[in-house]
């Protein structure tokens, strides 16, 4: 019976591979039309040579640190950050030191899924101030992940009932209108990038009648060659976010966000990969740092950072037990 089993899994995985090389072959052969109908949406441009800028990244690591048997909860948040500048013939990496945040509290059952909201919220709101502060001097700061979700984020944590019970949720109020502030002044300069996850959202692909296709992925996969890039209109949203301190910051604030372009390009990994930003420059600078498989070089050196020391502190905690002397 396992060996059985064993055939009619290899045989599936059999089929599966015969029908994607001959979708493959399908697309190779239409690739023309496709482009053309690509083309009539939106131009299709090859990333310019040169476009040598500096480039930083800022990326975040939150959790617990540690817990006892008393209900007892050190939690922490850590942002890093990297950049890379242009020298001649070569690039200069410098790391930004991680900042640590530390909460010392008790929570039930109810609250830790509020707590989580709080520390993520608080997490991405230091990402933008961190971003701002590190890296005013350089050309392009990327964040990992979409606008959308880094609004959802901060208005998430900054929601949560009882909020200034925790050191946290107190820091993220503290810092809410600087953060946003922040926000709008990168958006405003044409500096900050957004580095989405990898998403189902479609922009392109539902209007292309030549062929079906269920993602821009999919579509641009194969239509692009490597350094092509499209750039949409990113659609408007309907953001949300406390209006305390901020209420005429934000009209402008959204406005930014809603004028924002996305661009896909093909990344010389052979990926397409996928950007959030006011102009479609960033391209040529920064499609070289796209080699690994699902994120770029930029936020890589950035999130190692922060999960290496979130990493290390959790271990301390542990090996020290900080109620080690609790009766």
């Amino acid at each position: 019976m396992e060996w059985e089993g064993f055939l009619e899994g290899y045989r599936k995985v059999e089929e599966f591979s015969v029908q994607r090389q001959k979708l493959l072959e399908e697309l190779r052969k239409r690739k023309k039309e496709l482009r053309e109908e690509v083309q009539r949406i939106t131009p299709i441009r090859k990333a310019k040579e040169g476009g040598y800028l500096s480039v930083a990244a800022v990326d975040s690591s939150f959790g617990e640190l540690f817990g006892d048997d008393w209900g007892g909860r050190l939690y922490a948040v850590c942002v890093a950050g990297a950049s890379f500048v242009p020298r001649e013939n070569s690039l200069e990496k410098e790391e930004k030191e991680p900042e640590f945040l530390l909460d010392e509290c008790s929570l039930n059952y109810e609250e830790e899924d509020d707590f989580s909201r709080v520390l993520k919220g608080l997490a991405i709101a230091k990402e933008i101030e961190k971003a701002k502060e590190w890296f005013s001097e350089r050309d392009l700061v990327v964040v990992d992940g979409s606008a959308k979700s880094v609004v959802i984020s901060i208005n998430q944590g900054m929601t949560v009932g009882g909020l200034e019970r925790s050191k946290m949720g107190r820091e993220l109020r503290a810092m809410y209108r600087d953060t946003l502030w922040a926000l709008y002044e990168l958006l405003n300069s044409g500096r900050l990038v957004f580095n989405p996850k990898r998403s189902g959202e479609v922009l392109l692909a539902d209007k292309v009648s030549s062929m079906p296709f269920e993602s821009d992925f999919a579509l641009l996969s194969a239509v692009l060659e490597e350094g092509e890039y499209v750039a949409l209109r990113v659609p408007p949203q309907r953001y949300n976010l406390p209006k305390e301190g901020v209420e005429e910051l934000l009209p402008k604030l959204f406005d930014l966000l809603n004028h924002l372009r996305v661009i896909y390009f093909k990344a010389p990994s052979g990926q397409v990969k996928k950007l959030e930003t006011r102009q479609p420059s960033p391209v040529s600078a920064i499609e070289g740092f796209f080699i690994l498989e699902g994120e770029s070089l930029l936020t890589h050196y950035a999130d190692g950072l922060a999960n290496f020391y979130f990493t290390k502190y959790k271990e301390y905690a542990r090996k020290i037990n900080p109620w080690r002397y609790r009766l």
